[in-house]
């Protein structure tokens, strides 16, 4: 195409220049004299300067496309406090663009590339009931690459990937036919938002009943991150591709992918492993720092939008805690997802579903700023799971001459993710580290030590979207409500010195989401 194009710039030129001297044969011929051989060379200088300022579609070799798509919507949150409206990136599918293109090597095997970078203002995975834009509050966003890498591909012995990119499990649990825009089993919406405890609830009032938690620390997206990464691809064997991947410090897994279509119904699913040992050391807030939200937010903002798992807090000083490179997080996991569809009646369900082994450990959870070691219970957490269904129809309902409507309902369950955060924050109790004690344990415990013991979060919702297939378009309306539940073990010591330990189910609030919107691709 790039050959062609200069092909046809040489030959406009040359028409160009046919074009004058035709005009010019009613000139003198002392001026046509003067058009001697130098008149070619000023032709094809002035074509290679025109050729400079054209915008290419690759090189010579290797091809280059733009693509990607935008994504933005209106979220209206109650949180059974505060309420209010927020125009926000919809994380479930955030706005980006992508340059990827390739080349021949040779029949069968060739080479290619992928550069995608998001293009984020406010997005729904970072804002909360304080926060309506994004870490910058409401300034101009920024770009992020989410993939920057190369492959080599071959018909029959599969492909390489090395760089920034997805691992083999990445989208294993969102593996949906229906292709929905604003809902699949990674709840993004409003992961960042605060729990809330009842008003009047142990003296909360107003702002002041909003927790330490949020929705994702008992609700999180368990679809794996992106990362620098080592991937292998098998070719399609009978519908079936094999993937495993490795990225440094280390993370490692390995997933099946089937599609088949017959008679009349088309099904896709997919399966993996996933052993995660990646944490990220790095200096938290101070405890004088946590007490200020607005530092603890920024650090969860950063964290979230690097797709961080874990965040391991260096201790600070006179606490007495392990180094940091004694400290972990780790887990694994077992996923996947199908989906299946009547093709002429456009019926589907998609399921998707996570079993998490938390490991050995010695920090408190996924992303807090406390490295507190189990001392209520003294034990590690317990295994983790999800579940999610969404089921609807998709054919040509409200505006058929527009494309297909998508009708669905939903439902999520999460079952012990968030135990043994520090529950400090959101019981009555005071907890805090004063050095004052003989011990920092001693000192923590006559403050009161609190952690979560169990947890669980269901979400169920309705939408519905219309594809606009003329505009590459789909606008889309979606409801969503939330029920969350925390049972927290306190211990302290009572007026006699001695040792209590008591648990207490945390009253919160349920908490409901409206999003319209719209995605376009380009």
């Amino acid at each position: 195409m790039i050959g062609g194009l200069k092909k046809t710039t040489s030959r406009l030129a040359i028409a160009a220049a046919a074009g004058l001297l035709i005009g010019g044969l009613g000139l003198s011929d002392a001026r046509a004299a003067d058009l001697g051989g130098d008149c070619c060379a000023d032709l094809e200088e002035r074509v290679a300067e025109l050729e400079a300022t054209t915008v290419r579609k690759g090189n010579r070799k290797v091809s280059l496309k733009l693509s990607g798509h935008v994504n933005r919507m209106l979220l209206w949150w109650d949180d059974g406090i505060n309420s209010d409206v927020y125009s926000v990136d919809n994380g479930e599918s955030e706005s980006r663009f992508r340059l990827s293109g390739g080349a021949s090597i040779m029949p069968g095997l060739s080479a290619g590339f992928l550069i995608e970078v998001g293009a984020i203002s406010a997005d729904s995975e970072l804002v909360d009931q304080r926060v309506d834009g994004n870490i910058t509050e409401n300034g101009d966003g920024f770009l992020s690459v989410r993939k920057a890498s190369w492959h080599i591909k071959h018909d029959a012995l599969g492909k390489i990937t090395v760089g920034r990119d997805s691992p083999a499990t990445d989208d294993i649990i969102g593996l949906n036919l229906a292709k929905n825009p604003i809902a699949d089993a990674s709840p993004e919406w409003t992961e960042n938002f605060f729990l809330v405890r009842p008003h009047g609830t142990s003296g909360c009032n107003g702002a002041a009943c909003r927790t330490s938690l949020r929705h994702r620390f008992l609700a999180p997206d368990l679809d794996t991150r992106r990362g620098d990464i080592v991937r292998y691809d098998t070719p399609s064997i009978f519908g079936m591709v094999v993937s495993a991947s490795w990225g440094e410090d280390d993370l490692a897994d390995v997933a099946i992918r089937y599609k088949k279509e017959w008679n009349s119904i088309r099904l896709v699913a997919g399966i993996g492993y996933l052993w995660d040992t990646d944490e990220t050391e790095t200096d938290l807030p101070t405890s004088a720092e946590r007490s200020s939200t607005n530092a603890n937010s920024t650090l969860v903002s950063q964290s979230s939008r690097l797709g961080l798992t874990s965040i391991i807090d260096c201790p600070e000083p006179g606490l007495g805690q392990a180094t940091c490179v004694d400290e972990r997080q780790d887990f694994e996991q077992v996923k996947g997802s199908l989906s299946m569809m009547h093709v002429p009646t456009g019926l589907y369900a998609y399921g998707a579903y996570v079993h998490q082994n938390n490991g050995v450990s010695t920090v408190a959870g996924p992303l807090q700023a406390n490295t507190f070691t189990a001392p209520v219970t003294g034990a590690n957490a317990p295994s983790s799971d999800m579940w999610y269904i969404q089921a609807g129809i998709k054919r040509r309902l409200l505006a058929p001459s527009l494309g297909a409507t998508t009708l669905y309902g939903e439902f999520q369950q999460f079952n012990d993710f968030g135990v043994r955060i520090d529950g400090c924050a959101v019981t009555a109790f005071d907890c805090k580290f004063d050095g004052e004690g003989d011990s920092p344990i001693a000192d923590a415990i006559k403050n009161g030590v609190s952690e979560i013991v169990d947890s669980s979060a269901e979400i169920w919702g309705v939408g519905i979207v219309q594809d606009i297939d003329v505009a590459a378009m789909k606008l889309y309306a979606a409801y969503r409500h939330y029920d969350f539940d925390a049972t927290v073990a306190t211990l302290f010591e009572n007026g006699s010195g001695d040792l209590v330990s008591n648990k207490e189910n945390l009253p919160l609030e349920s908490f409901d989401a409206v999003a319209f919107g719209g995605r376009i691709n380009f």
